[in-house]
C-alpha cells in the first residue's frame, strides 16, 4: 500500500548525470569568447535555474548586467548543447530498478525540468525508452520555470493524482521550493548537483542517498524516518543528522 500515489521527478541531477555535457558546453561557448572556464565540480554550483541563468552565473562577473551579451551567449550554448547533450549524459544507477518497480505497481510518474523542452523530451525517449512516463515538460517560457509550481500541478492532474498525495523528486533547493509551492512532499537526492550540507538543512523534506528508498517514501512519507529510526542512507563521509 502506497500513501503517495504518483512521482514528478527534476531530469538534470535527479534521473540523469548531465553534468559534463552540460559543463562542456558551457565552457566551449566561454572559450570561443576567450573568458575563463569551469571545472566540472565548479559547473555544479551552476545548474538548475535555465540555460540563461547557467550562462549569467559561469561569466565574469562584471559581464551579469550585460543582458544583450548574456542573450547573445545563451542562444550560442542553445545550439552547443543541442549538438552535444547525449554524448556523455546516462542514467544515475539505481535509476531504472526505481523506474521498473514504479511500472510494475501502476505508480505513474512525470518529469518537470528546466531543461529546455526538446531536449528533455529527446533524453528521456533515448535513454527510458521502456517506460511510459505520462508526461515530460521542460522550459519553455521564462515565467513557467521552476520553482513556479504551475507546469508541475499541471503534471499532477494529467497524472490523475492530487498534488498533496504525490512526491517531487529533486536535487535543488529549487526542487525543494516547487514542491512546496505545488503542496507536494519534497524528496531531494543527494546524487545530484547541490551539496549534501545544504539540502539537509532542509528538515521538511525527505532527503536520501539510493534511489530504491524512494520506495519507502511512496509507502511511508516522513514517517519513514520514525520507522526507520535513521534517516535514509546518508552520505557516510558527512555528518549525520538526525529529524
Amino acid at each position: 500500500m502506497h500513501k503517495y500515489k504518483g512521482i514528478i521527478f527534476d531530469l538534470d541531477g535527479t534521473l540523469v548525470n548531465s553534468l559534463e555535457d552540460l559543463i562542456d558546453s558551457v565552457n566551449a561557448i566561454l572559450k570561443y569568447n576567450r573568458l575563463p572556464t569551469h571545472s566540472y565540480e565548479e559547473g555544479k554550483k551552476l545548474i538548475g535555474r535555465g540555460l540563461r541563468n547557467l550562462v549569467r552565473d559561469a561569466v565574469p562577473e562584471k559581464y551579469r548586467e550585460n543582458d544583450p551579451f548574456v542573450d547573445e551567449l545563451t542562444e550560442m550554448l542553445k545550439a552547443e548543447y543541442a549538438a552535444n547533450y547525449r554524448n556523455k549524459t546516462k542514467p544515475y544507477p539505481g535509476i531504472t530498478k526505481l523506474l521498473d518497480y514504479l511500472k510494475a505497481h501502476d505508480i505513474p510518474f512525470s518529469v518537470c525540468t528546466n531543461k529546455p523542452d526538446a531536449a528533455a523530451k529527446s533524453l528521456i525517449h533515448g535513454l527510458f525508452k521502456d517506460y511510459d512516463f505520462v508526461d515530460v515538460i521542460g522550459f519553455t517560457r521564462d515565467e513557467l520555470r521552476k520553482p513556479n509550481p504551475l507546469t508541475t500541478l499541471k503534471l499532477a492532474e494529467k497524472m490523475g493524482v492530487k498534488p498533496q498525495e504525490c512526491l517531487f523528486v529533486g536535487d535543488s533547493t529549487v526542487d525543494y521550493e516547487t514542491a512546496l509551492r505545488a503542496g507536494m512532499l519534497p524528496v531531494l537526492c543527494t546524487w545530484g548537483f547541490e551539496s549534501f550540507e545544504v539540502l539537509t538543512r532542509l528538515d521538511d523534506a525527505i532527503w536520501l542517498h539510493n534511489p530504491m528508498r524512494i520506495v519507502e517514501a511512496l509507502r511511508y512519507g516522513k514517517e519513514m524516518y520514525s520507522l526507520f529510526n535513521e534517516t535514509p542512507d546518508p552520505n557516510p563521509n558527512a555528518p549525520k543528522k538526525k529529524h
